[in-house]
């Protein structure tokens, strides 16, 4: 089905089943819960990864066929060839308590900002869906969780069209969680890779907040990881982040991991044009399990950087300094 009828059908669908509420309204559709914020939010927040569900009629992921001379990857379940763990393999774990952990970010948001983020949640495990990949990788051919990712897509697509209705610009926050290495930092993704924060090549044109870099009258590199970036802000709060002042790239901490970013950010951030920027957040153990203590300082600190860059108060459309990499 396209893309454009299945927007129209799930617009169909939450009109008769939308049910107003304290935060604006609540919709649930096919594994997938839509948080409608207040009117003027500008702020949508993504958890694709903390889903519970494991119905038996949908199949479970599983590495896919490689194909050598493509060098591509089938799939499909019944996909014919090899099953390559290394080349085609899935990541099927879940990044647990990152939903408790967005809630309590919007509350902190609400209050900060004076309004309600939207924000979409994916109740299906990963093992039966992966909504931060390319569809045929998230949902291998099986036709439910094909229709749940358009469904988890389809309503981020309902909540940009909600913010672009305010007229000023938009910020995606997708939240992911981690603990496979030691450095235990704060990763933001903005589709840079890591040679390039570590040496310094830095180009806007190609990040996923190219829209704020436009706008703004400070260097890229100063919106990306300066003091007033989100991860200095982040780190002015005591939390370890990259890219920040103290951590500009991998190469800065100990094990030099660091994630730029996936296919939430690619497809619905500022990069390819818009107005609606998407980082992607990927944070240890401790402030998603322990998002009672920790959603409201990092909502507050979330919360002052969307008043600084996407309230529509303060912000210069001047055209940003040159730079070596813009």
């Amino acid at each position: 089905m396209r893309a454009t009828s299945f927007l129209v059908l799930l617009l169909a669908a939450f009109s008769v089943g939308y049910s107003q509420g304290i935060y604006g309204g609540y919709f649930n559709s096919h594994y997938v819960d839509f948080y409608q914020g207040t009117e003027k939010t500008t702020v949508i927040l993504s958890v694709p990864h903390d889903g519970w569900k494991r119905p038996s009629g949908i199949a479970s992921r599983e590495r896919g066929c490689y194909d050598s001379r493509a060098k591509t990857c089938d799939w499909d379940h019944d996909c014919t060839g090899q099953k390559h763990s290394k080349k085609c393999g899935v990541s099927t774990g879940a990044d647990l308590w990152s939903a408790k952990l967005a809630m309590e970010i919007r509350a902190k948001i609400a209050e900060v900002t004076g309004e309600t983020p939207h924000m979409i949640v994916n109740q299906l495990h990963r093992s039966k869906l992966d909504p931060n990949r390319e569809r045929d990788e998230a949902a291998q051919g099986d036709f439910q969780a094909e229709y749940t990712f358009d469904t988890y897509h389809g309503f981020i697509e309902k909540a940009q069209n909600l913010v672009k209705k305010t007229g000023n610009p938009g910020i995606q926050f997708d939240i992911h969680g981690y603990s496979s290495h030691p450095d235990l930092w704060f990763e933001l993704g903005y589709l840079i890779d890591n040679d390039d924060l570590d040496r310094g090549r830095l180009r806007r044109s190609e990040s996923s907040i190219k829209s704020l870099a436009e706008r703004v009258d400070v260097t890229f590199e100063e919106i990306l990881r300066g003091e007033t970036s989100l991860g200095g802000m982040f780190q002015a709060a005591g939390y370890k982040s990259i890219p920040s002042p103290q951590f500009p790239g991998p190469g800065s901490g100990f094990g030099g991991k660091y994630y730029r970013g996936g296919y939430t950010t690619q497809r619905w951030g500022s990069k390819d044009g818009g107005n609606i920027d998407c980082i992607q957040m990927e944070l240890p153990p401790e402030p998603r399990r322990d998002n009672m203590e920790h959603g409201p300082r990092m909502g507050q600190v979330m919360g002052e950087f969307v008043k600084k860059y996407y309230s529509g108060q303060g912000m210069c459309s001047c055209v940003p300094p040159a730079g070596p990499y813009n």
